[in-house]
């Protein structure tokens, strides 16, 4: 018996958190050298002191006497735990959090004094970036939506400004190859013709930021869309416009997607307006559509046999007015693909491209099989 207290007694004596016996509920009748460094007093004070709530701020006590009986009267519960304000001899205030036990067929009861004075330091300090972290994330994305208004406003505003006095170039030129193109020499006329080229070229410009700046203030309309079908003839329309070129077009398992059937007609428009471009060297341009279904999302591919990129700048080839040839090569404007990754976007979707140079290219979108949009 005198073996198996002495060894709770030094269990007691050298645990590392610091705790206490009381009668009752609150009498100290033991305390060990971790609860005597705690409070600053010496266990012989602490006798002297006689209750161990003398050290808790008053309305965290209040809380405790309130809302419970300070330790268990039921011996099958589980012990009750609290936390607390801990007031120092010294005057110095530690969070402490207590677990309350009764020693069985007795009155007595076990405290144990846990000080979380740093862990609660902290979160207080995680909180506090957490909060200054949610106002930046907040007052950026204001400013990138007021920037992205601005700028959308901006091309808007431009594109429209910039239409009518492209109209009367435009205008006045072919009324001057009309009217007096015969009597032009051959270099007047090859400046005349390089003026009508670049009216087209800037039109098709202002055509393309216009649809760029729309897309955020384009209606969005959900619905199951045939995406073969809508490839197939966006295809037929363009082969039509290009009737000199021989084409082999392959559709192979496309599956359905869920979206707007109008933006996703114009995600292929550019696709494919870009296949047969790219091709234009090819004797026989092989365009393929394709895809394939997934849980979460279904994969489309657009493929051609053409000019192909250099995977170096697989990266920018969706930004805008990102162009991997000169104009002289191939026309365009640099926004199709910029314009295909906004709308992709929109839906939630990702977009993305491989290619080898003269080996041709294929460009990827996936979409979400549960219908999302941004």
């Amino acid at each position: 018996m005198e073996k198996s207290d002495e060894l709770y007694r030094t269990v007691f004596e050298n645990t590392g958190t610091a705790t206490i016996v009381s009668e009752g509920d609150t009498i100290i009748s033991v305390a060990n050298r971790q609860f005597q460094k705690l409070s600053g007093y010496s266990d012989e004070e602490l006798q002297s002191k006689k209750s161990w709530t003398e050290f808790i701020a008053k309305d965290d006590l209040e809380n405790m006497l309130y809302y419970h009986n300070l330790r268990r009267i039921d011996p099958d519960s589980t012990p009750r735990n609290y936390e607390i304000r801990f007031i120092t001899r010294q005057g110095d205030v530690r969070n402490i959090s207590i677990t309350v036990d009764l020693v069985h067929g007795t009155q007595k009861s076990v405290l144990s004094f846990m000080d979380i004075t740093e862990l609660k330091k902290a979160e207080g300090e995680i909180r506090q970036l957490n909060e200054e972290l949610e106002k930046r994330v907040k007052q950026r994305t204001i400013e990138l939506e007021t920037a992205n208004k601005e700028l959308e406003a901006f091309s808007y505003s431009v594109s429209h400004d910039l239409r009518t006095p492209l109209i009367s170039i435009e205008g006045f030129s072919r009324m001057l190859s009309d009217k007096y193109g015969k009597d032009l020499d051959e270099k007047a006329q090859m400046y005349l013709s390089a003026i009508l080229k670049s009216t087209k070229q800037m039109n098709r410009l202002i055509n393309d930021l216009l649809a760029l700046s729309r897309l955020k203030r384009k209606n969005f309309e959900v619905a199951d869309m045939n995406m073969g079908g809508i490839a197939k003839d966006v295809f037929e329309e363009l082969e039509k416009i290009n009737s000199g070129r021989k084409f082999n077009f392959l559709i192979s398992s496309v599956p359905h997607g869920t979206g707007d059937s109008s933006m996703i007609r114009e995600v292929f428009m550019n696709l494919l307006s870009n296949a047969i471009k790219f091709t234009k060297h090819r004797d026989i341009a092989v365009i393929e559509v394709g895809g394939e279904a997934g849980k979460n999302e279904n994969m489309f591919f657009v493929k051609d046999n053409g000019e192909g990129f250099d995977m170096e700048h697989a990266e920018k080839i969706f930004d805008a007015f990102q162009r991997l040839h000169s104009n002289a090569e191939y026309e365009g404007t640099g926004i199709g693909l910029a314009i295909v990754q906004r709308i992709i976007t929109r839906h939630g979707g990702r977009v993305w491209a491989e290619g080898k140079i003269d080996e041709g290219a294929t460009f990827y979108f996936a979409l979400p099989v549960k219908a999302v949009h941004k």
